[in-house]
């Protein structure tokens, strides 16, 4: 079709050759900078910065530190800070799984104790309407002192703020 004022016939526009000259120049660009580019990075360090923090940032994600109840002589309940692997999903399951690991040397070295039967495992921890529901396998029933072994769990727990209430259960069924 002719332009009729004109007489031309209008110029088709390619782009595909545009895009493939933009392609080019920016090929020639990189070719020609890269080396200049990756000199000046390696010289500033960077790199070996950003390995070692991404390497302390994995191990600290691998770990939380959790409060668990340990008894001191005579029949206190003391609240330790402690370095726990990342077990579960929750804060809750990794603070049961430290609790039920019993107290680490340094803890023991301050008197502290736990009334926990030690073959005790958790099968489980859910938090629902505030009540917070910590079922154990039956080696929990072996401890020597149930009603202190109760309480270490139930302070435990306690100290989250979204718990009001804590349930034991053994194998799936409520403690009496």
């Amino acid at each position: 079709m002719e332009d009729q004022i004109l007489g031309e016939k209008p110029r088709k526009r390619h782009p595909l050759i545009l895009f493939l000259i933009w392609i080019l120049f920016t090929l020639v660009v990189v070719a020609l900078g890269y080396p200049r580019v990756r000199s000046s990075i390696e010289d500033s360090g960077v790199l070996e910065v950003l390995k070692t923090s991404g390497l302390s940032s994995q191990s600290q994600a691998n770990t939380r530190n959790v409060e668990v109840v340990f008894i001191q002589y005579p029949q206190t309940f003391k609240t330790f800070t402690v370095q726990q692997s990342r077990l579960g999903g929750s804060a809750y399951h990794d603070t049961f799984e430290a609790l039920l690991s019993g107290p680490s040397l340094e803890i023991l070295k301050t008197g502290a104790v736990s009334y926990i039967h030690a073959d005790t495992t958790l099968i489980g921890v859910t938090l629902s309407s505030s009540i917070l529901y910590v079922d154990l396998s039956k080696e929990y029933l072996l401890s020597p002192d149930l009603e202190t072994a109760r309480q270490q769990i139930r302070r435990t727990a306690l100290a989250f703020q979204r718990v009001k209430d804590v349930v034991i259960l053994v194998e799936g069924k409520q403690l009496s």
